[in-house]
């Protein structure tokens, strides 16, 4: 039985008026004029109502009671989260320009619909390279050169030198289309053109001033790489917490891959032809450019470009494709795309990837504001000093305290941040900050030292802002303020996440028992699905847990077909697999690969030593192709039933407002043909339904090369009828525990037949 809370006052204005005026006759019966407009009346009406406004606050103490445990214990709201991307900088002419510095908080508009903008910052200072991409090329094997000498070239061997030089070379990006800046938008794709032999060796064509000076030779330079795939949706992606790295199931090709990192260094004095030296790569956490990362690496001081010279010709009157294509200067032709020096990169098994940035100059951007030499006010030497910011929503870690004492020549002493004053000593420096409401208590004397009389308290920096506002898409975040003339502009190369507005009372209050339960660990099946939804800098609109299973492993190969969902043929013990549906619009949300890895950090630190967890993306089963026969009521067109019943099937087996409860369709449930029935009867202007039939799969309505559900039964279409009549037909759909249902109504047919 629910523990329901006494009404301590259950009087309202009416009960109560309706009890004096029933006094009236016993205390005072000469009293006979009891109409509204009688002065008695009025005043029994406002001691009334006086009576019922003491009667709600009387019924709120056990509200505010519950509110000042809350603070008691510890319980805070929490403050906006700040949005995070990836921002390239360009450059106006890299073969002019020199290195600048790009200071940590520069400010970057972002386009969109909220008014006013989101604004983002640099998290941290960008020294910028005079350097750029200028031109991607891929190749068969590792040769600029395509003549070949003596008996080894095309013509020799009887080969069509067009057909020759068409299957060994292919400019995958020409520096001009897509532009730097829109290549975010717009991927470049390396190694997999249809029909085209699969290419292993990369070329990257630079742009950069040649000058020592300048600050790119003979630097240490990042070479930062972002990979579209791994911002976009994969059904197949799998992350294990606590490995260094990502089990991402079913990836291009099982295998190590090799990468072999060189630079041409042109002919010079003393030495007749030009080579390719290997190139001394730091570190590179790319993993073989299968996923998003940088490539640290020390650029020599002889990279430079293939001299005019050594591209020689396949035929008479036929150039090397790449003079043409990239209009590299041959016989004082001038240059369209400057080249300054090569880097090539052959790879033991080419990564199938697209490129939506590649180049030197990239850092992250949040969507915070920062603030510097803020005075709080002054110490008083008494215990328990509050003082509050000029901003509330403070970053975490971002708070920079000190104090200056007047009264020893303005000295200043720095002070630390901690959760709470418990383990602090009497001359500690120490704070606490409440970051939702920007406000910084102090020590008692006891636990932690209180601001002195002679102390000015200030902030010396901090940043603050964030919520939902700065999710944007990639290529918003491209307005910035105050750039040097050297720069072009810059970029959001991956959509900005992380957005999320101020915790509300209510919230705070739904949160606190959970709080209590788990207190910082996760061990039963709720206290991951709670830490699932709180994974910061993700919006995970719903989680599920299933226990004792984990997802097949990387490559496995289940009745001749890949298996990326969870394995229910074994239990594990130990094990267990979070399913992660992000808060996206569309019939079938997917997380990234990005979100399933901040969801499995965020549960890392909480799971148990022994336990094993994996997280994962649902697998969803397509319902389409919906054939309904109806009787219509009175006045309700085919149109506008189509209409109705499409939205109400689609709301109705939705992971997310789905369900009998609207709290999201059911994992692994049994969906029968009677269910469809149901939902439909129950639409406005439909009297009756007379017949139901859809097909189901795991494709997508587009139909991707992926499908959304890997088990065999899932690859071809069956239908769901009330009347199986073959192999094909069933009058119901059993669920595997990982797959969960749409609806896609974009070829749902209504007829509507007339009562007999």
């Amino acid at each position: 039985m629910p523990i329901v809370s006494p009404n301590l006052a259950d009087l309202d204005f009416a009960s109560i008026e309706r009890m004096l005026r029933a006094r009236i006759p016993v205390v005072a019966p000469d009293w006979t004029d009891h109409n509204d407009s009688d002065p008695g009346i009025a005043m029994i009406q406002l001691f009334a109502w006086l009576s019922e406004q003491v009667g709600y606050r009387l019924n709120q103490v056990p509200e505010k009671s519950y509110i000042e445990f809350l603070k008691l214990v510890g319980v805070r709201l929490r403050p906006a989260a700040a949005a995070r991307t990836s921002m390239a900088f360009l450059l106006t002419k890299p073969e002019q320009a020199n290195g600048v510095l790009v200071p940590a908080g520069t400010r970057i508009t972002a386009k969109g619909p909220a008014n006013p903008p989101p604004i983002f910052e640099t998290d941290s200072p960008l020294d910028v390279l005079p350097a750029q991409l200028a031109a991607i090329v891929t190749a068969r094997d590792g040769l600029l050169d395509i003549n070949g000498t003596g008996e080894t070239g095309p013509t020799a061997a009887g080969i069509d030198p067009a057909l020759y030089v068409a299957e060994r070379f292919s400019v995958a990006w020409d520096g001009k289309t897509p532009k730097l800046k829109t290549m975010p938008t717009q991927p470049v794709p390396l190694f997999f053109k249809p029909g085209e032999q699969t290419h292993k060796t990369l070329y990257l064509a630079l742009a950069f001033n040649q000058s020592r000076s300048a600050g790119f030779k003979g630097a240490r330079a990042t070479l930062g790489l972002q990979i579209d795939s791994d911002e976009e949706p994969e059904v197949d992606d799998q992350v294990r917490c606590g490995e260094s790295r990502l089990e991402i199931v079913n990836a291009f090709e099982a295998g190590p891959l090799i990468v072999e990192y060189a630079y041409y260094r042109p002919p010079a004095p003393g030495i007749a032809a030009g080579s390719w030296d290997p190139l001394s790569v730091i570190a590179d956490t790319t993993d073989g450019w299968t996923r998003s990362g940088s490539v640290r690496l020390d650029v020599p001081i002889s990279i430079g470009p293939v001299p005019a010279a050594e591209w020689r010709q396949v035929e008479p009157d036929m150039p090397h494709p790449l003079v043409g294509a990239l209009k590299t200067p041959v016989d004082d032709t001038p240059a369209e795309v400057p080249v300054s020096g090569w880097i090539r990169i052959r790879f033991g098994v080419a990564p199938r990837v697209s490129v939506r940035a590649l180049g030197f100059n990239m850092t992250t951007a949040s969507n915070l504001t920062t603030i510097r030499g803020e005075r709080l006010g002054r110490g008083n030497g008494r215990t328990g000093q509050v003082f509050s910011l000029g901003n509330a929503n403070v970053a975490a870690g971002t708070l920079a305290l000190t104090t200056r004492d007047e009264g020893r020549n303005d000295a200043i002493t720095a002070w630390r941040e901690v959760e709470d004053f418990d383990s602090a000593g009497p001359d500690e420096t120490v704070f606490v900050l409440d970051a939702e409401a920007g406000v910084v208590l102090f020590g008692d004397g006891v636990r932690g030292r209180p601001p002195q009389a002679d102390e000015i308290v200030i902030a010396a920096a901090y940043r603050h802002g964030g919520g939902l506002a700065g999710d944007v898409d990639t290529g918003a975040v491209s307005q910035p303020a105050g750039l040097p003339a050297t720069l072009a502009g810059a970029v959001n190369v991956t959509p900005a996440r992380g957005g999320r507005d101020a915790e509300k009372l209510e919230a705070a209050k739904a949160r606190a028992p959970h709080a209590f339960r788990a207190r910082g660990r996760a061990v039963t099946q709720a206290d991951f699905v709670d830490a699932a939804l709180a994974a910061p800098g993700v919006r995970v609109a719903r989680a599920m847990v299933v226990p004792l299973h984990r997802p097949f492993p990387q490559g496995h190969v289940e009745a001749g077909l890949d298996a990326p969902g969870i394995d229910f043929t074994a239990e594990t013990p130990g094990a267990l697999t979070v399913i992660v549906v992000p808060e996206q619009d569309g019939p079938y949300p997917m997380p990234t690969t990005g979100e399933l890895t901040a969801v499995a950090a965020h549960l890392d630190t909480l799971r148990l030593l022994t336990t094993e967890v994996h997280v994962t993306t649902p697998q969803y089963v397509r319902l389409f192709d919906f054939e309904v026969v109806v009787r219509a009521a009175p006045g309700y067109t085919t149109t506008a039933l189509r209409e109705a019943i499409g939205a109400a099937l689609e709301r109705r087996f939705h992971v997310l407002t789905g369900g009998r409860d609207g709290a999201g369709s059911g994992f692994g449930e049994l969906l029968h043909h009677a269910d469809l029935v149901a939902e439909i009867f129950r639409v406005p202007g439909v009297e009756r339904v007379e017949a139901v039939s859809c097909l189901f799969d795991g494709q997508t309505p587009d139909h991707a090369e992926r499908f959304l559900a890997w088990r065999r039964e899932r690859q071809v279409a069956l239908r769901l009828t009330n009347c199986p009549k073959n192999a094909a037909d069933f009058d119901s759909i059993d669920l595997a525990g990982d797959e969960v249902p749409f609806v896609d109504a974009s070829s749902l047919t209504v007829t509507v037949v007339d009562a007999p």
